[in-house]
């Protein structure tokens, strides 16, 4: 097939990354890709030999300008390959490939990577409740990533729950691991992936739990870019309110995820809201014990698809912070977002409880073999073979 795939741009994001992945997949099994993004952008990510990568717009700004000649641009590339499909990465990218194949009779693919619903207080701009909930009615197919987003949407005839790939091969063997809690996210965006929180939640382990701490040397970590200063002085007056100021590292950018998570023990997502955790199934194909944060079941679909609990032999025995609530499955922990004394609850566990610990490393290695860039590619092939027909 040759597909076209529209990405905003090449750097960071975990959308962005997505794109990149299933580009790679598909060069891979034979298929001819043209990649379209915004070549002005920094480029973090590297696209595979064989993908053909083309600017997508004329001009950086003014934005309108630029998206216009976005349309312009993939209208004429379209009339110039005749591609059997167009993947489109997120809103705006889908959005203009849909107005490009105006008249030319082209399947557009929208792709979602967020949920579609958010925590009070924290509302759809006019746009994207816009989009979401009437726009994609002109798409043929629209992906999400959890049969949670699907049940809310309306009209269903068009929607296919299509998970995150998983880039990483799952390790086969565990190794030794230094004692360290991992976080990974955009440190600007500390409200939306609960950095405050988790921060907060870490201050209430090393309380509790000094002599594990300080005895074993347990650390936490974020892994993330920050652009803003006041982002990392906010969230260090928190660390040094609670007395964990030098037992927090940021580590900026992390060019190689992987290496991290062999490294570490225990990997936390604290998101007050996520629409999937690509993060989260990368560090369980690692061999991390998962905790996760989990909004309204788009987590749960991931560590306990199937309500499972831990075996008898691994049943946890830690005391419970007060008012908390976490639960335990075999795969990992899922707790309330946005709840300092869950998230507290959830680490104190995974920390305490060694031999519960163990087991979920291994059973989150086998879960995340579902997410394998092999079955992704599968769902996608079979997918694009249905809409083309």
């Amino acid at each position: 097939m040759k597909i076209l795939i529209i990405s905003p741009r090449l750097c960071h994001g975990g959308a962005e990354r997505v794109a990149v992945t299933l580009a790679k997949g598909f060069i891979q099994r034979g298929h001819q890709i043209v990649f379209l993004t915004d070549l002005f952008e920094e480029q973090t990510y590297q696209l595979d030999e064989g993908i053909i990568l083309q600017n997508l717009v004329d001009t950086p700004h003014p934005k309108w300008k630029k998206w216009i000649s976005a349309i312009k641009n993939v209208r004429r590339l379209i009339r110039k390959n005749r591609p059997d499909a167009i993947i489109g990465i997120m809103p705006l990218c889908s959005i203009v490939a849909r107005f490009s194949t105006i008249g030319i009779g082209i399947p557009v693919i929208a792709t979602e990577h967020n949920s579609y619903e958010r925590p009070h207080g924290v509302k759809f701009s006019f746009f994207e409740k816009l989009y979401k909930f009437y726009l994609t009615r002109l798409f043929p197919v629209v992906t999400v990533l959890t049969e949670v987003d699907k049940q809310l949407l309306n009209n269903k005839d068009n929607v296919v729950v299509m998970p995150n790939p998983l880039v990483l091969e799952p390790i086969k063997t565990i190794m030794q691991r230094e004692n360290v809690i991992l976080a990974a996210g955009r440190v600007d965006n500390w409200h939306v992936k609960g950095f405050d929180v988790l921060i907060r939640a870490w201050g209430r382990i090393v309380k509790s739990e000094k002599l594990i701490v300080n005895r074993d040397r347990w650390k936490l970590q974020i892994a993330g870019v920050w652009r803003n200063p006041e982002t990392r002085k906010y969230l260090d007056g928190i660390a040094e309110e609670c007395g964990v100021l030098d037992k927090i590292e940021y580590l900026g950018f992390v060019e190689d995820m992987q290496d991290l998570y062999a490294e570490s023990s225990i990997f936390v997502l604290s998101s007050r809201y996520e629409g999937f955790g690509l993060v989260l199934i990368e560090a369980m194909s690692q061999g991390c014990a998962c905790i996760a944060c989990d909004y309204k079941g788009r987590q749960k679909e991931i560590l306990c698809p199937d309500g499972d609990v831990p075996s008898e032999k691994c049943q946890v025995k830690s005391e419970k912070f007060i008012g908390s609530n976490i639960e335990i499955c075999e795969n990992g922990i899922l707790c309330e977002p946005d709840s300092v004394d869950a998230l507290a609850e959830a680490m104190k566990t995974m920390i305490i409880e060694n031999e519960y610990r163990e087991s979920v490393r291994q059973n989150a290695i086998n879960r995340s073999e579902y997410y394998s860039i092999e079955h992704t590619m599968d769902r996608w092939e079979s997918l694009l073979n249905n809409i083309i027909k």
